[in-house]
């Protein structure tokens, strides 16, 4: 007897045990007997709550993302909003659920979301296909498939087990990462394959979601019959792709989330920032002015504070509960002006030079500070561009956000505190660019008497070209940096470094994660947990981080500012950053490799330099082993700090600025450990 319907029963998940079984077969068995029940009660109980995700298992928020997850909205630009129940995504170990109320501003998924799955029967992994054959994800034998419904192409992507888990199998996350950036707004279709199978070697668990929208069967769950219309359409399209219902163990379908939904918050900041700054010209104050060391690379160091607008609530304090205030719209809303620091470091050359030199803006490593513009390998830089360098904190993951990004790692009730704030941080930035181009231009960087007595400037002349304003960031700097590229009107080039995009693919694989993620597993001691979260940070990451911007940068045209170029450095075998989101921001991009090259990665086109007027990826050999391929903790390399250190970028960076120019400042390719980057 076939039923029509089936029950949920009135239990919270949460809080009973788990009602899966770990063994395939016996899982398979509870779910046909729920579909199969007949007698006086022709229903049975559906093991999955309301507000879960009924595709799922016993991991309320899995598969994810979803559309599931989703409603109609005509005043969107999908035309969909999410709408995540309340009780959806993660309970801390103290019994706090997560309020889904952040999340459900977008109106679909993040665009550099990882795709995650998990089974009770646990996962052979021995077919998936790992970042060194992301070209196998498109071929008629992959065992996952990521199909955009919108153009009916396949996506290249690479498929792995989680191996930071525990031994309990179905608590082992199924990850799914594309090659490169989703496109905003389409729609996507998932397939996990038959093929692929439990650890034990059997099938895979077939979830009564997924098999009563295959078999045609009505359910009760309220998230299942109302995806159900799209969900028969994800199927189709698979099958029209050669996948047909009958190879599949799971499929299901999600919305991109759009770039104006992405890009608005930031660029109201952005956009208000400039018109206070351009209404009323920053003011600063100088705290240190000193001599560096004998002066023959740097003669100025220079400490103080400038105005900038707020965004902040409870004035900005680096205290718990200090957010972005957002207005009903979901808009910035600024609290007029407040103190940030600055660092900055005036080269020698500045003084003797021929004309006013460049303004460059330094983006500092992962929660550090402004006054790493001063540090050794910056002053070096700044001396071989002869550029004046300024550097401000990155507000949201500086050395003084530490707490509050604790904080969010113990609930992620207060992700806001560290998510939201970055586009503080961004209008910081901008803040400084327009100073700089301004106030700190005509009055802090021009030659003094003294100067003028010891190097025989002018005195009372501009130092710096307000037109020459550029961007040098490292690790997050990098990070955050191309982000604070693609939004500022008028920096004309940046160079970033031993960073990428997307924090999903890099946290993980981050030697600098283990710290942070015992801080999360100790809040949410479910390893499954843990990596449903890193994929929660990544949709509220997207309006800071690379990852938000990296297919739109180069163009400008959609955030509102010109072309602009953007130089990358990469270290092979770098423990910090992994070379994986270094290649995904390139891929995403679409930039070459300069050749020569140690190697070109999938997706990448070479091309000999130099380059003019274009952007590139610069890839350095140092001697590290080869990257891990799975998802753990690099060993550490050492080659984080290698770009930085060789004469070959110093070198590259001068006439990259100088002339827009790519250009080869290697002995053939960069093999540094032989010597060929000096």
């Amino acid at each position: 007897m076939r039923v029509s319907a089936v029950s949920l029963p009135a239990v919270s998940l949460s809080t009973v045990a788990r009602p899966w079984p770990r063994s395939a077969s016996a899982a398979l068995a509870l779910a046909l007997a729920g579909l199969a029940a007949c007698g006086g009660d022709d229903t049975a109980p559906f093991p999955v709550e309301d507000h879960c995700n009924p595709l799922g298992f016993d991991a309320c928020m899995a598969p994810w993302p979803s559309s599931v997850f989703e409603v109609a909205d005509s005043t969107t630009p999908t035309g969909r909003q999410l709408a995540i129940p309340a009780g959806a995504l993660l309970t801390s170990v103290s019994g706090t659920p997560v309020d889904p109320a952040g999340w459900n501003r977008a109106d679909g998924f993040s665009a550099s979301t990882p795709i995650v799955v998990a089974f009770p029967s646990g996962i052979d992994g021995s077919n998936l296909v790992n970042q060194t054959r992301f070209g196998d994800s498109l071929g008629a034998a992959a065992t996952t498939v990521v199909l955009d419904m919108t153009t009916m192409e396949r996506v290249a992507h690479m498929a792995e087990l989680d191996m930071t888990a525990g031994v309990v199998p179905d608590r082992q996350a199924l990850i799914i990462r594309p090659a490169a950036r989703l496109a905003p707004g389409h729609r996507y279709a998932v397939a996990i394959r038959k093929a692929i199978k439990a650890r034990d070697g059997g099938d895979l668990p077939i979830s009564p979601g997924f098999q009563a929208i295959v078999d045609g069967t009505t359910t009760t769950p309220p998230l299942l019959e109302a995806a159900r219309p799209r969900l028969v359409e994800a199927l189709d399209a698979l099958a029209a792709a050669g996948f047909p219902r009958t190879d599949l163990a799971l499929a299901w379908d999600f919305t991109v989330a759009s770039d104006d939904f992405v890009h608005r918050a930031p660029k109201s900041a952005r956009d208000q920032t400039l018109a206070a700054l351009d209404a009323t010209p920053t003011t600063y104050t100088i705290v240190s002015d000193a001599p560096v060391g004998d002066g023959q690379q740097i003669r100025r160091r220079v400490d103080g504070t400038f105005k900038a607008p707020l965004f902040l609530t409870q004035n900005g304090a680096y205290a718990p509960g200090t957010v972005l205030d957002l207005d009903a719209s979901g808009l910035p809303v600024m609290h007029g002006m407040y103190d940030i620091p600055f660092t900055a470091i005036v080269p020698t050359c500045a003084y003797t030079a021929s004309e006013r030199v460049g303004l460059m803006i330094y983006g500092h490593g992962l929660n550090g500070s402004g006054e790493q513009a001063a540090s050794g390998a910056i002053r070096d830089t700044a001396a071989a561009a002869c550029v004046i360098t300024v550097g401000t904190d990155m507000r949201g993951m500086s050395s003084r956000d530490v707490g509050n990004i604790a904080r969010a790692l113990t609930d992620l009730n207060n992700a806001s505190e560290i998510f939201d704030v970055l586009i503080q941080g961004l209008a910081n930035h901008v803040a400084l660019a327009r100073a700089l181009e301004t106030t700190m231009a005509t009055q802090l960087f021009v030659c003094r008497a003294e100067d003028a007595t010891a190097t025989g400037c002018t005195q009372g002349a501009m130092l710096g070209d307000p037109a020459k304003l550029y961007y040098y960031g490292l690790s997050q700097g990098h990070i955050f940096g191309t982000t604070f590229v693609a939004y500022t009107p008028n920096l004309r080039r940046g160079v970033v470094g031993v960073g990428g995009g997307n924090y999903s693919i890099m946290l993980e694989r981050s030697s600098n994660w283990p710290t942070y993620r015992q801080i999360l597993h100790g809040a949410y001691p479910d390893d499954l947990d843990v990596v449903l979260a890193i994929a929660l940070f990544q949709q509220r990451w997207d309006h800071s981080e690379t990852a938000g911007v990296s297919s739109v940068v180069l163009d400008g045209t959609a955030l509102g500012v010109t072309s602009r170029q953007l130089l990358l450095h990469m270290a092979i075998g770098d423990d910090q950053v992994p070379n994986l989101a270094t290649e995904w921001q390139a891929r995403t991009m679409g930039i070459p490799v300069l050749e020569p090259s140690p190697y070109v990665p999938y997706g990448m086109a070479g091309m000999t330099g130099p380059i003019a007027g274009g952007s590139a990826l610069v890839i350095m050999d140092g001697g590290a082993p080869a990257p891990p391929l799975t998802n753990e903790p690099s060993p550490d390399t050492g080659m984080h700090s290698l770009t930085r250190n060789q004469p070959a970028s110093r070198r590259q960076i001068a006439h990259f600025f100088a002339t827009g120019e790519v250009r080869n400042e290697c002995d053939g390719a960069c093999f540094c450990a032989a010597g060929k980057c000096d």
